[in-house]
């Protein structure tokens, strides 16, 4: 072991509870996770991960084989002797949009009965306001308690767990943060030190931006659509300038996930209970709950009716590098296209077989589903999609519609072959003139 090398304990093996025990284990640690999910943990100690991201399953293997690392089913064997508990449970939305404390509400019942020494608990679920102040107060008093809210995306979680823009620490004393910050000293990132709340603000806010971010670019591209313009280039020149940026400005079928919506139910949902009007968070709830169904629109308009139409649907994960289907918008549009009467038939990279939440016909190929398809639509931005030949496409579809709810085909080489394309915010094909001819009647 390294000489800074510290005991800590996991508890929660989702991708955030991973990625921080691999990830810790990579920088020296001895690591031990927990979670009350019997055949995960199982899994995890054989050296295979509970979800689908790059490299992952090697890095998982090398940290066991080193024994940094190592899972329990038993928290008491799980905590013993550890400097740092950190819990990494689910904290869900409820019908109403709050957050669901009932994971992390029950992880700390539980270690209550099995911590005996001195140490500090960090909270890494999301939470409202005010979370970890309640949590410190009935904390053993031998125990610091900490909040350090994650900033990983899924499907780079591991990754982006060892190179963070920063690493921020809600405390209630500032020298209780210096030993979990020495945990990282080893990637030299910025220390943020601050409140309880601010750290739990931080968090929600940071999502908040990003999510609206995302539904500015595909507010961008909805009235490029009216305008015969090119959402990509025009975003690509607000991007460019520095105080903006390019990141999260790619038009597309919304955000969805287990994060983005979830969090900003949440603020609204806090918001709410103390008469603030958070209108920014509304509105973008609000775009985002349209934007899936333009794409069923625009297939819709251009088959003339879905009932009885065949699509063959390109994506189901909620994002390109991951298997997560949890609040994935490509579900609800398949929904959406089942309500009218369309049959489904999609592949997905990471998805095999039959899956319960999915109601369609399931393809081992992407060219598989395109077989008797009437159109194509595109919902999660695998890169292997972009690489099907157009002729191939063109060649399958019995009417040559494309709708790409993620921009990653070339619409170009699309409508050479004769294809009608519908990205977000770029079109291709037959109805260009008709387009420029309504912007200069505009103009």
């Amino acid at each position: 072991m390294t000489q800074g090398s510290r005991k800590v304990c996991v508890v929660g093996t989702g991708y955030v509870g991973v990625a921080t025990a691999i990830g810790l284990a990579e920088l020296g640690h001895r690591v031990t996770g927990y979670d009350v999910i019997q055949e995960r943990v199982i899994g995890l100690a054989a050296g295979t991960p509970p979800y689908r991201e790059g490299n992952l399953t090697a890095r998982l293997r090398a940290q066991l084989s080193s024994e940094r690392l190592s899972f329990q089913l038993d928290l008491e064997a799980a905590a013993a002797g550890a400097e740092f508990v950190i819990i990494c449970v689910g904290t869900p939305s409820r019908p109403d949009g709050s957050a669901d404390m009932s994971a992390l509400h029950e992880a700390l019942e539980s270690l209550g009965g099995v911590l005996q020494g001195p140490g500090t608990i960090v909270i890494r679920s999301t939470v409202p306001c005010g979370t970890t102040d309640l949590i410190a107060s009935n904390a053993p008093p031998f125990h610091a308690v900490l909040y350090a809210p994650e900033f990983l995306r899924e499907g780079h979680a591991l990754d982006d767990f060892l190179n963070p823009d920063r690493i921020v620490i809600g405390v209630r004393h500032p020298e209780d943060a210096r030993g979990f910050a020495a945990l990282f000293a080893e990637i030299e990132r910025p220390i943020v030190v601050t409140s309880y709340r601010n750290a739990e603000l931080i968090k929600v806010f940071s999502n908040a931006f990003l999510a609206l971010k995302v539904t500015f670019a595909n507010e961008v591209a909805n009235l490029c659509d009216q305008l015969d313009a090119n959402a990509l280039e025009v975003l690509g020149g607000v991007g460019s300038d520095r105080r903006i940026g390019p990141a999260f400005l790619a038009p597309g079928i919304g955000f969805g996930g287990p994060c983005f919506e979830k969090d900003l139910k949440s603020l609204r949902s806090q918001a709410h209970a103390l008469e603030v009007h958070g209108e920014l968070v509304e509105a973008t709830l609000r775009a985002n709950d349209r934007q899936p169904l333009r794409v069923v629109e625009s297939l819709a308009r251009e088959l003339g009716t879905l009932r009885d139409a065949v699509v063959a649907v390109w994506g189901l994960a909620f994002k390109a590098g991951t298997d997560d289907l949890r609040d994935s918008l490509a579900i609800r549009v398949v929904d959406e296209l089942h309500r009218r009467g369309a049959r489904v038939v999609a592949h997905d990279p990471a998805i095999a077989g039959a899956h319960p939440m999915v109601k369609c016909e399931m393809r081992d190929t992407a060219e598989g589903a395109l077989a008797q398809a009437d159109a194509l639509l595109v919902l999660t931005e695998w890169p292997a999609f972009a690489a099907v030949p157009p002729a191939t496409i063109a060649g399958a579809l019995r009417r040559g519609v494309v709708v790409d709810g993620r921009n990653v085909l070339d619409g170009e080489r699309l409508a050479a072959f004769g294809i009608r394309y519908y990205g977000i915010g770029r079109r291709f094909g037959d109805d260009r003139i008709q387009l420029g001819q309504r912007a200069a009647s505009v103009g």
